[in-house]
């Protein structure tokens, strides 16, 4: 019977899932086409892996807290939501910051040995790429983990069937659109 409430509950999941991505997919080419430069396609899976590993993860012990009782699937003052929410973002910022570094480091190198004809990017270029376009992904997947939790919850739905193939999904849409933003109105 379990297998069976398992399915049910996936498999519109599933559907969803595979149709944001589609969606995500067009999006990734139109903003590397706009950006038309190699450090963006160096630091984008990167970015939106960073995401969908945080909010999975914010998902997983918020959804562990609901089951074992320490919260209740309701926007209150609970201390373990914050502590992990905060504790969460600051690693992924710090991520960012290694990403732009590294994307840096990656794109210099390409341009070095010739392996580039576009134009490089500095590494303030990098830091900016990464942290703005992380921060607000981070900020928004976290908090639509906890949404997806909370209201699957009290729908009376196992929230380890929908948060985490929910949350990795939307978190590369969101995380592509922000690089898109951020190319937009800063870099290009």
């Amino acid at each position: 019977m379990e297998v069976k409430r398992i399915l049910w509950e996936s498999l519109p999941t599933l559907m969803l899932v595979t149709i944001i991505s589609v969606f995500a997919g067009f999006l990734l080419n139109s903003a590397l086409s706009i950006g038309n430069v190699v450090g963006i396609l160096i630091i984008t899976p990167a970015i939106i892996g960073t995401g969908g590993d945080i909010g999975t993860s914010f998902g997983a012990r918020i959804t562990t807290q609901l089951h074992s009782g320490l919260i209740e699937p309701r926007f209150r003052r609970y201390r373990l939501v914050y502590v992990n929410f905060i504790a969460l973002l600051a690693c992924g910022i710090l991520v960012s910051v290694l990403i732009g570094f590294t994307g840096y480091g990656v794109g210099a190198l390409l341009e070095y040995y010739n392996l580039t004809t576009s134009p490089g990017l500095s590494l303030g270029d990098y830091l900016l790429i990464a942290l703005a376009a992380g921060t607000i992904e981070y900020l928004a997947i976290l908090v639509i983990s906890l949404l997806i939790a909370f209201i699957s919850f009290r729908r009376g739905l196992d929230p380890d069937n929908l948060v985490a193939p929910l949350v990795t999904t939307i978190a590369d849409l969101i995380g592509i659109a922000a690089i898109f933003l951020i190319l937009h109105l800063a870099i290009i």
